[in-house]
């Protein structure tokens, strides 16, 4: 399993799927955007466990037919790597596999490596470029980055977790992905010493409300872990001062996210200083 020494000698795709996530999208494509040769959006209008409405506060509430404006921030770009695909799973279990083998590997020419990243996920250039140069040693057949996840702004973050986030994938002698997880995962998982910077509790309070609807409803339809009800509210109203403790969503695992402190604004993803022109 080797690939040619160099990433600027390989063929590489990026991969996201989404059905929100309007608040970072453009930023994470712009992160990318010049080391990948095509970048797959595959999009959605309904979320898994194929569900309408959930219960919350006692109430039913209905899902809208829109949730964010994701898709006008990518078409804004007008940009001729994005090839933007509906697709529809009803779990995200083994949702990778399905997107790469049934729908990329059919009508496009086999990559050397494969990015998948997620509408939250932003790569400062140096560490874009350390992730290619460990994967273009042809020595790690799958990999994730570290996560750096920011909390409810920019310039707060939480303690570093053993989690996922932007995973590589050296297809070299594959001619199909294995099976995976609920993200592009499969057996043991290598970490490489890289980190992605995650803004998935950064989303506006708009977007951020259905993503806490959508997974109080479809979790155990899909087997995932149940949200706290309570955690949106937490999180709306939080400030360092103030209850800064137990902010992890999944209900029951509160703890595993203790608290959350400053961040250095200096090592924000290029992209990211230029959005809010720090």
């Amino acid at each position: 399993m080797e690939l040619r020494i160099g990433y600027k000698n390989i063929m590489i795709y990026a991969v996201y799927r989404c059905l929100y996530g309007e608040d970072f999208i453009q930023e994470s494509i712009r992160s990318i955007r010049d080391y990948v040769d095509k970048i797959f959006i595959f999009w959605d209008d309904k979320p898994w466990g194929d569900i309408e409405s959930c219960i919350y506060k006692g109430e039913e509430v209905k899902f809208p037919k829109k949730f964010d404006n994701i898709l006008d921030k990518i078409q804004e770009l007008n940009d001729p790597k994005v090839v933007l695909i509906h697709d529809h799973v009803e779990n995200n279990l083994g949702q990778f596999t399905h997107l790469i083998n049934d729908i990329i590997l059919k009508n496009w020419q086999k990559p050397d490596l494969f990015i998948v990243i997620e509408v939250d996920h932003v790569l400062k250039q140096s560490e874009m470029k350390r992730a290619l140069g460990h994967m273009s040693s042809g020595q790690i057949r799958h990999a994730t980055t570290k996560p750096l996840e920011l909390w409810k702004t920019y310039e707060y973050r939480i303690p570093e977790r053993n989690r996922l986030a932007t995973v590589f994938w050296n297809m070299d002698g594959l001619e199909r992905l294995p099976d995976t997880g609920r993200q592009a995962n499969a057996g043991q998982t290598a970490v490489l010493p890289v980190y992605t910077h995650n803004f998935g509790f950064c989303f506006n309070p708009q977007t951020m409300y259905w993503k806490h609807l959508t997974a109080l409803g479809y979790a155990k339809k899909i087997g995932d872990r149940l949200p706290n009800e309570d955690w949106y509210d937490k999180w709306l109203n939080w400030s360092i001062n103030d209850d800064n403790k137990d902010l992890e969503i999944s209900k029951g695992r509160e703890h595993t996210i203790p608290y959350a402190y400053r961040y250095d604004v200096n090592e924000l993803p290029e992209a990211i200083k230029d959005k809010y022109k720090l």
